[in-house]
């Protein structure tokens, strides 16, 4: 966790804010950005998305956003490194994670965004249960839900306390998928098979 720098992004201070990082290519279709624009068109005027990636479809999501007349509150910022992606998921009151399949295998975006303290709207699917715990760290949608992903924004935009609550669990979360605690539960199972008798 560290400070909000939501001026490096031409956002306001004061205005709520979604991240979404990922592949806006056709290989990563599967991730959603459609239905987050969608359901981002359904949220308060006040509130801005951050959308970090690049790739062929970027014309097509730009044009979308246009069209959802929410192109002046959604700012396309290409491929970000990794100190921009840290102040970007720092500065952001909620990552959205919209995957649509069983495609998306593990949420690590959503893991680094609880590391840096943001809560996780994410479709809930195998992979993004792995990381993200129901009203704990965050909220699980419906995959594919345009209604249900707006909904679990809207929830964690327009309560504080609510969203306070699960950033405090979600750096907590965090810690549990550290290098240094895999290692050593990897560790552990090299001792035990070690010891074992042949």
């Amino acid at each position: 966790p560290g400070s909000k720098v939501k001026a490096r992004f031409a956002i306001p201070e004061d205005a709520p804010t979604v991240l979404f990082v990922g592949g806006l290519d056709r290989a990563h279709a599967f991730k959603g950005i459609g239905n987050l624009l969608e359901a981002f068109s359904q949220l308060d005027g006040k509130t801005h998305l951050l959308i970090s990636g690049d790739g062929d479809l970027r014309p097509e999501y730009e044009a979308w956003a246009r069209a959802l007349g929410v192109d002046r509150r959604t700012h396309f910022m290409g491929r970000l490194d990794d100190p921009a992606v840290v102040d970007a998921m720092r500065s952001a009151d909620v990552l959205a994670f919209p995957s649509i399949n069983a495609g998306e295998a593990f949420g690590l975006v959503a893991l680094e965004a609880q590391a840096c303290g943001t809560p996780v709207v994410a479709s809930d699917l195998p992979g993004l249960r792995t990381v993200v715990r129901q009203n704990e760290t965050g909220l699980l949608v419906k995959p594919g839900s345009i209604s249900d992903l707006a909904q679990g924004l809207n929830r964690a935009l327009s309560d504080a306390s609510f969203r306070a609550r699960l950033s405090s669990a979600a750096v907590i979360q965090a810690q549990k998928f550290s290098w240094d605690t895999h290692l050593d539960g990897l560790q552990k199972v090299y001792q035990e098979i070690c010891a074992s008798p042949s």
